[in-house]
């Protein structure tokens, strides 16, 4: 167990300061900021449309909450958000902003100066924790995955979701996440991976494929 390859990057890459970031995306960031990101879940039909309405509903509970959404990957239904955070920046001008990427640079320089990370992506597990930020995990699609302290999962309902933002924002929320500990590690993770495979090398080690018969008999599908 080495650690997550991202947390390198948090490590090693110098990051915008805030009125850097703020220039470099043409926004301004207020007293309290949100990076969202929420992608379909592949597995689930017809869902994408319906459970990113609940969660842009949540963040109306907000007016204050600056937001800068970044939109989802390639999978099944990422049209059907990326509508919906185009209408939503039009109708918040000014409290919103989106972006199809910010490179990786500017969306962990993001992720350092907002106060709240939200959605279902695989960095706000990963990543925030090592900024000591709070995450809004929002669904299933991260089940199974080790997280820190400072990750509140909630159910995909405008409710449930703005109740887990408004304990992200808290002020003994905001505390607690100070001593979060990253399960995923502190960095240095290519350098231990490294490590290994050079203490390895030095032994007898098979890497060809192996294939074996099998009865058709015995196969199930």
């Amino acid at each position: 167990v080495v650690g997550s390859l991202g947390l390198d990057n948090i490590r090693e890459m110098p990051l915008y300061s805030k009125p850097e970031l703020e220039k470099r995306i043409g926004f301004g960031l207020g007293e309290k900021n949100a990076l969202v990101t929420f992608h379909p879940v592949t597995l689930e039909k017809d869902t994408a449309g319906r459970d990113f309405g609940e969660l842009l509903k949540a963040l109306d509970v907000f007016p204050k909450l600056k937001i800068i959404f970044t939109k989802p990957n390639a999978d099944t239904e990422g049209r059907i958000i990326i509508e919906l955070i185009d209408r939503y920046v039009a109708d918040n001008p000014g409290r919103a902003i989106s972006f199809i990427t910010m490179g990786q640079r500017g969306y962990l320089s993001a992720m350092k100066h907002v106060d709240v990370v939200i959605g279902n992506s695989s960095s706000g597990i990963i990543e925030a924790p090592s900024f000591h930020k709070p995450t809004v995990n929002i669904g299933d699609r991260q089940r199974g995955r080790i997280r820190a302290d400072s990750v509140i999962d909630c159910e995909i309902n405008r409710h449930d979701i703005a109740k887990a933002i408004r304990k992200s924002l808290s002020a003994d929320f905001i505390r607690s996440c100070r001593k979060t500990r990253n399960p995923y590690g502190n960095g240095n993770c290519a350098d231990r991976a490294a490590a290994i495979l050079k203490t390895e090398a030095g032994r007898s080690i098979d890497i060809k494929k192996k294939f074996f018969d099998v009865d058709f008999k015995e196969v199930r599908i």
